[in-house]
């Protein structure tokens, strides 16, 4: 494998960890792709998790400050996808070097707040709501008594995930000179037709691709989307607005 143009930080979904891009390596023919681990999961499972953006974003940027010397992109799922928004924004108030380019994928543009907000509910109605929005990326065997378990299991990070979601509160601010790519499902009830917004946010250029598929589309469309990825990076885009 030639050597990497570009490293590719991932943000999961809620309730999500690295492992959700385990396998993307294996996609990866340019580019090296860096999960990032939050708090309350896998190894850091002892960990409270975030629940506040102010609160996680500042850690982010300690953490992630090293890779801003050499070229880097982001990409982000529904969650994942409003703190690489915010983390760009950091970084940008920091001085620091900004992504090549923010992949968000499953979420609207972070002026439009989530309107049907879940993080409050009682658990069985919360796991209930869960299901209706493909398991949280469980499968396609969502109703495996051991799947139950394991969501169970993992609630309260879930539901911390989606109190930091549900609750974040966008203040407006010139857009990013950073290049925005808007990935979407052509099936997923938790985001607007089109950009969703997003072309607000950049003022360097803005594209939407459309994958079949609903809000965790990914699962079914993980090599191409990693080979997505990489075409966009290995190219510039000037254009304003955005295109499809």
């Amino acid at each position: 494998m030639p050597a990497a143009t570009h490293q590719v930080v991932c943000f999961p979904h809620a309730g999500g960890s690295s492992s959700t891009f385990r396998t993307w390596h294996a996609h990866a023919s340019s580019v090296r792709v860096t999960a990032v681990l939050l708090p309350g999961r896998e190894a850091r499972m002892s960990e409270p998790p975030a629940t506040e953006m102010d609160g996680l974003v500042p850690l982010l940027a300690d953490a992630l400050r090293p890779l801003t010397g050499r070229p880097y992109a982001f990409y982000g799922h529904s969650m994942g996808a409003l703190v690489a928004f915010e983390l760009t924004r950091e970084l940008q108030a920091r001085n620091l070097p900004l992504p090549s380019a923010l992949f968000v994928a499953g979420r609207d543009a972070p002026q439009y707040g989530d309107t049907d907000q879940v993080h409050h509910l009682p658990d069985d109605q919360l796991l209930a709501q869960l299901r209706t929005w493909d398991g949280l990326g469980a499968g396609d065997e969502p109703d495996l008594p051991q799947y139950d378990e394991l969501l169970r299991l993992m609630l309260p990070t879930i539901r911390a995930d989606l109190t930091l979601a549900e609750t974040y509160q966008y203040q407006p601010r010139p857009p990013l000179p950073t290049p925005v790519h808007v990935l979407r499902g052509t099936e997923d009830p938790l985001v607007r037709p089109g950009d969703g917004g997003w072309a607000e946010q950049t003022s360097v250029s803005c594209t939407v691709t459309e994958f079949t598929g609903g809000h965790f589309f990914v699962q079914d469309h993980e090599r191409a989307i990693v080979q997505f990825v990489e075409t966009e990076l290995g190219g510039a885009r000037t254009e304003r607005g955005c295109n499809r």
